[in-house]
This record gives C-alpha cells, sequence and structure tokens, in this order.
C-alpha cells in the first residue's frame, strides 16, 4: 500500500486548491481533468470495494476506515480543510477522487425499458436524489437535456451516492431525444397535472406497441415553458388514496415537487412495466 505523505496540507495547498476546484462549481475544470470527488466515509468505503482512487485524503494516517481501500496517493489534512472540500458544516471522514466514466457515444447496443430524462433540474441535490432514485426502483438508463447541474458536482455525487456510476447517460437536446425513443420503441411521458390517469397510459401503451417508457422530470421552479407537446402528459397518482383526508382536503399533484413526483411515478410506471411483462409471459 502506498505510504502517506505525513505533511497535513493547508486550504492554499496545490493539490486542495485543485480538489476544491473539481468538487466545486467549476465544471468546465472537472471535465478538462476527467476527474471528480467522493465525499463521505461511506461513500468512499462502499465505492471501495469497485474502484481504484487516484487520491485519498484524511485527518490521520491511521483511519480505521482506510483497511481495504485501494489509492495512488494518500494525504492528509485536517478536520477544517476536509470539511471546506465536503462544502458541510461538520466533516472529518475520508475524501477520494475518481476518473469520470465515459458517457456513452451511442445507444445502439442498449435496449434500456426505463429511461429518465432530465431537463431544468439545475439544484444538484435534487438532480442526486432523482439519480438515487432512478437506482433504487432499477431504471436502466439516464438521458440529459438542457439546463442540469452537472452531475459530478461533488453535492450531486454524494445526494446521488454515487448512482451515475452505475447508470449508462448521454447527453442530447430534445430533437436527439425524441429519435431515441422512437428507435427504442419508448413512450416519452411527463407529470401534468391534467394528464392521463396512469390506467388510461396502459391502455395507450397497448395501442403504440411501445416497449418501455422514458419519463420527462423538470424542477418546477426552473423549467420556464409548459411541457414538450410531443411528451404524453400524465396524473401522479395520488400516494393516499387509500388513507382518508380530513374533510374539505384534496389531492393536488402541484403540491408535491420534482423528487416526490418523480419517485412516485418512477415507482410506478417500473410496476405497470413488470405488470405487462408477467402478463406475457403467462400468454
Amino acid at each position: 500500500m502506498p505510504q502517506p505523505v505525513m505533511r497535513y496540507l493547508g486550504l492554499k495547498s496545490d493539490l486542495i486548491q485543485h480538489l476544491l476546484k473539481l468538487g466545486g462549481k467549476n465544471r468546465s475544470y472537472r471535465h478538462s481533468k476527467q476527474t471528480c470527488v467522493v465525499t463521505g466515509t461511506k461513500l468512499v468505503k462502499d465505492l471501495g470495494r469497485r474502484f481504484h482512487f487516484q487520491q485519498l485524503l484524511c485527518s490521520n494516517a491511521d483511519h480505521p476506515d482506510l483497511e481495504g481501500l485501494q489509492y495512488d496517493e494518500l494525504h492528509l489534512a485536517e478536520p477544517r480543510v476536509l470539511k471546506r472540500l465536503a462544502r458541510v458544516h461538520d466533516f472529518d471522514g475520508l475524501i477520494a477522487t475518481l476518473p469520470l466514466p465515459e458517457k456513452l457515444s451511442t445507444w445502439k447496443d442498449l435496449q434500456p425499458r426505463l429511461v429518465l430524462c432530465l431537463e431544468y433540474v439545475e439544484d444538484p441535490h435534487v438532480l442526486g436524489t432523482l439519480l438515487r432514485t432512478a437506482i433504487a426502483f432499477q431504471w436502466q438508463a439516464v438521458y440529459f437535456l438542457k439546463y442540469c447541474a452537472d452531475p459530478w458536482d461533488g453535492r450531486c455525487i454524494r445526494s446521488s451516492q454515487g448512482a451515475l456510476l452505475d447508470l449508462p447517460y448521454c447527453k442530447g437536446d430534445f430533437q436527439d431525444l425524441l429519435k431515441f425513443c422512437k428507435q427504442k420503441r419508448l413512450m416519452l411521458v411527463t407529470p401534468h397535472h391534467r394528464g392521463e390517469s396512469l390506467e388510461d397510459l396502459a391502455d395507450r401503451r397497448g395501442v403504440d406497441q411501445s416497449v418501455g417508457f422514458a419519463l420527462l422530470l423538470r424542477e418546477e421552479y426552473a423549467a420556464p415553458f409548459a411541457p414538450p407537446k410531443d411528451a404524453v402528459k400524465i396524473q401522479v397518482p395520488d400516494p393516499w388514496e387509500n388513507h382518508p383526508l380530513e374533510d374539505g382536503d384534496a389531492f393536488d399533484m402541484r403540491a408535491l415537487d420534482t423528487v416526490i413526483q418523480g419517485g412516485i411515478l418512477m415507482h410506478q410506471l417500473g410496476g405497470m412495466l413488470k405488470s405487462s411483462e408477467a402478463t406475457l409471459d403467462v400468454k
């Protein structure tokens, strides 16, 4: 195992300044270096089971959580420096760097049935939570449109728990997305309070012979336009449907933020797809 550099690094050291740029808002610098910063002991340990880190930082060379991790360089820094890198109020854990995975240049060899499409998701924490939810509900790929936060921002990586390291992804404009959906026979859907119910959507899917869904989500306060006309508008089902509400209360999906709407729809659409595949298997 490489020996640690025993000198503690200060905030003004070249490496710390480099890492501050990598983990912060400087998207162009991060992508020019093709490197991202991972913060948090649990996340670093989880990823360490599958990845070899370039640099690893902690406050103590005898840190017990270093065991089993593979890395090229180990550096020491005081907790106040680590806290600055992690961009949280209190931190004394592990920080590591990883090379960025390559985004897909082509989807030719992939046939995803559940694709999460994101546009105008500008908050890295919201973006990370949506990616983490996609992994949890076994969605198979991500399509990034314009005006999204950088998924390799340190805050997004922390919120997503490194989800994009396990999800194929690519970037394109809306016309590219429409072509992609046509090629892969995916129904492009987006939440809207005046949209179809999921029951009606199931009937429509049987008519157009689509094999899966591409769910387009936008952050409600960032998107300047109405949902695109080419997307099928669907309602978010009432998550409290079987729970009695107080008199006068009625469910309105507009009260739910993008993360909640997206989570409900990813769960419901994924379940709808599995149910239809199970029915076909029985037949």
